[in-house]
Order: structure tokens, then C-alpha cells, then sequence
């Protein structure tokens, strides 16, 4: 598999940096309205953004309030990195606002993107579920707002809320659905393939009926489908000269999607969940 090359992971002391930078990032308040831009949200509206996220959406709204009022809050800024892959991992988070992309990297410094959430969303439970590493990194895409639910706290609702073992199960389901979809698209796609499958996942992302994508550069969506920059440039095109699609600055309008459909291979394609394929990431 060829993917992207980008820079390599920090050194351990710009890790020590960007954690400094965390502590020292503006926190969430508590009097202002969501959603909206990055701002203040206080516990009742946090419950009720909870109500929509595994695996606190089959709690009651006591419960999530008790969630709500316990979580910690951290702002990101674009670029920043939420957690870092490889590392121990003590606490996982809700999405409340931005975009975050989830990536690994090999020890060449190349990356692959696996999934981007968008609000409202889970992610980095399994690193505490099952007391490894981080498998992944993940990088807020755009300026961030997170609630932060530590291990203890996520150990203390398995114990106690049984609807919270079963959506913990469904969403460890979902990625391991994920990760065969994509590994079988490594095996068994074209480049164009994996280019059009990826570009209707964006698209139904979008919520705009699969006819325009979300933004995204080529550098971008190189990373999402394993392939060198230079590669993806001549499948759009090639799809673009076909009909199938059409740039449309940064995103791209789906003209054929049918037709895209049979070179992703026939499967149905659409948006994860949150979209994170179902839910949570690493």
C-alpha cells in the first residue's frame, strides 16, 4: 500500500509542548448557547448533546447530567493534536464542536487518514477499555470544543448502566466493520475505485443528498485512500473527464453517482455515523 507522505510524528519534547498548549487553551464556560461557533454551553445542553452520542445515548437524563457535570472541557485549535498515537491512553472524548481527523502513521512518517467526526461524536474509548496504547492519532481539523470523560468515570457507567456495555459493544462492532471495508477496498479496489467510494462517503457526509462533498484537498484525500497525491490528481481527473464528478473549489459535485457506486465496487456507500463509521475511534 502507497500512502501519502507527510511530516513525521513531533519528538517527545514538542509532545511535552502541545500539552502545555492544552492546559493552557480557553476552556468551555458555562452561559452561552450551542451549537454556534466554539463557545460556552452549560450541563443541561451538554446532557442533551450526550442523548446523541454513544455510548451515553441510553441514559437518562439524570445520569447525563451527572456525565455532563463531571466531564472535563478542552478547547483545540486547528492543527492540534487531540492525542497522539502510541501513547497510554486515560480518557476519551465527545466531539462538541469543529471537525477532528483520525490518522495512523507508520514509522516512515507516512500517513493514513481512517476517519473524520464531525458533531456529534465519540471517540479514543478503546485505549481506555482495554488499557493498550493509542492505535491512532487524532488532529482537529478545524478549531475544536471537547468534553473529556476520563477512564474512571467511564468504568464507573459500564458498572452501573447495562445500556452502556451494549452501545460500547455496537460501536466496537462498527469499527471492526469499518476496518475490513476498508482493508478489503485496499485489496480488491483500483485507485479510482477507492477515490469514487471515498468521494460518495464525503458526499453523504455532507448531508446534501450525495450531490456535493465536503471540503477537501488532494493532499487530503490521498491520505484517506492509501495513494500518492500525483495518483489521486489523475483518478479525478479521469473521473471528471468520464462525467462523473466536477471540482467545485475545494470540494467536488457528484454527477454519476451510480456510476461511481459500480467503481467503489457496488457496495453501499454512505456516512459513518457521527460519521465515524458507527461511532468511536481508537
Amino acid at each position: 500500500m502507497q500512502a501519502g507522505r507527510v511530516h513525521r510524528g513531533p519528538p517527545a519534547v514538542s509532545t511535552r509542548r502541545a500539552a502545555e498548549a492544552d492546559r493552557r487553551s480557553p476552556k468551555i464556560s458555562t452561559k452561552a448557547p450551542f451549537p454556534g461557533m466554539v463557545m460556552s454551553v452549560d450541563a443541561r445542553t451538554i446532557a442533551s448533546l450526550l442523548a446523541k452520542v454513544e455510548p451515553f445515548d441510553g441514559l437518562d437524563e439524570g445520569t447525563r447530567l451527572a456525565v455532563a457535570s463531571r466531564a472535563g472541557h478542552r478547547v483545540v485549535e486547528r492543527g492540534q493534536v487531540v492525542c497522539w498515537q502510541d501513547e497510554p491512553g486515560d480518557s476519551m472524548f465527545v466531539l462538541v464542536e469543529g471537525v477532528v481527523k483520525v490518522v495512523v502513521r507508520s514509522r516512515d512518517g507516512e500517513l493514513m487518514e481512517l476517519v473524520r467526526h464531525h458533531p456529534p461524536a465519540s471517540f479514543g474509548e478503546l485505549a481506555v477499555l482495554d488499557g493498550g496504547p493509542r492505535s491512532a492519532t487524532v488532529e482537529a481539523v478545524e478549531r475544536s470544543a471537547l468534553l473529556v470523560v476520563t477512564r474512571g468515570e467511564l468504568l464507573r457507567l459500564l458498572r452501573a448502566e447495562d445500556q452502556v456495555a451494549e452501545a460500547l459493544l455496537r460501536s466496537l462492532g462498527t469499527m471492526v466493520r469499518r476496518t475490513t471495508n476498508q482493508v478489503a477496498d485496499l485489496a480488491f479496489l483500483s485507485l479510482q475505485g477507492r477515490v469514487a467510494a471515498k468521494l460518495l462517503e464525503l458526499a453523504s457526509a455532507a448531508g446534501q443528498g450525495a450531490a456535493r462533498t465536503r471540503r477537501v484537498t488532494q493532499v487530503e484525500l490521498a491520505t484517506m485512500v492509501g495513494g500518492a497525491r500525483q495518483s489521486v490528481n489523475q483518478a479525478l481527473k479521469a473521473l471528471e473527464a468520464r462525467g462523473y464528478i466536477r471540482a467545485a473549489g475545494r470540494a467536488f459535485e457528484i454527477l454519476a453517482p451510480e456510476q461511481l457506486r459500480r467503481l467503489a465496487g457496488g457496495r453501499p456507500v454512505t456516512a459513518s455515523r457521527n460519521p465515524e463509521a458507527g461511532g468511536s475511534t481508537r
